[in-house]
């Protein structure tokens, strides 16, 4: 007699052909997408964060919402890879799964070499290579998970680093001639204004470039089209 297997997945995000739910705000990603805009997503630990920015990553779910992936660079970083966090690693890293993903495409591969082989690497290294990918008729879609741990300051990365951070990644999406080739969903624990830089009358909100959405637990529709995922016997 076979042994039943687990149908839950515990300690790693769900495959994209096992995930179940979340229509509405699949919808709202591919919008956001679409448009080259922003997207906040928060949520408690566990609540699925890690596999929707998974879910976003499968060709065959952009196609079902009609859109073609290979006109994409489809990049996701977790930020906790970063330890301790600093922005030149965080571009680089950037500019480093770029170039992964673009294996194909020998223009890119070259630039974004010619980048990597800077000592340091900036936010103006990455709109350069976003301005490629446009002459490409491409754009980036960048898929940031543990976003909230760019708002936590060390010792050498101060709240005057973190709040300058924040404004240079604004900056490259909301003010830079390239935003038109790239579109950023994030995720983090709180809602982002809660526990980024404080507001002062003469700074506008960093946070405003982003459409927000909370990740609740699945509804009881949800639920079943899970239970009904599973064979059970009684």
């Amino acid at each position: 007699m076979a042994s039943l297997r687990n149908p839950f997945t515990v300690g790693q995000p769900v495959a994209p052909e096992r995930f179940v739910g979340r229509e509405n705000l699949i919808a709202t990603a591919f919008d956001q997408i679409y448009n080259r805009s922003n997207l906040a997503i928060w949520g408690g630990p566990g609540m699925g964060k890690t596999s929707f920015l998974n879910l976003l990553t499968s060709h065959q779910v952009w196609q079902s919402e009609d859109i073609d992936p290979s006109t994409a660079v489809i990049v996701y970083l977790s930020c906790l890879e970063i330890k301790p966090f600093f922005p030149a690693t965080f571009w680089r890293r950037i500019i480093y799964l770029i170039r992964e993903k673009t294996k194909d495409n020998p223009t890119l591969q070259a630039k974004t070499l010619e980048l990597l082989k800077k000592p340091k690497s900036t936010k103006d290294n990455l709109r350069y290579i976003l301005k490629k990918i446009g002459e490409e008729n491409k754009f980036l879609v960048l898929l940031l998970d543990d976003y909230n741990v760019t708002l936590n300051s060390h010792s050498q990365y101060t709240e005057t680093d973190v709040e300058t951070f924040l404004s240079e990644c604004r900056n490259l999406a909301y003010h830079s001639s390239e935003r038109r080739y790239l579109s950023m969903i994030v995720t983090s624990l709180r809602r982002l204004n809660e526990t980024g830089p404080r507001l002062t009358p003469e700074k506008s909100p960093w946070y405003n470039h982003y459409a927000f959405q909370q990740l609740k637990p699945l509804n009881q529709n949800e639920v079943d089209s899970l239970l009904n995922k599973i064979e059970i016997t009684p």
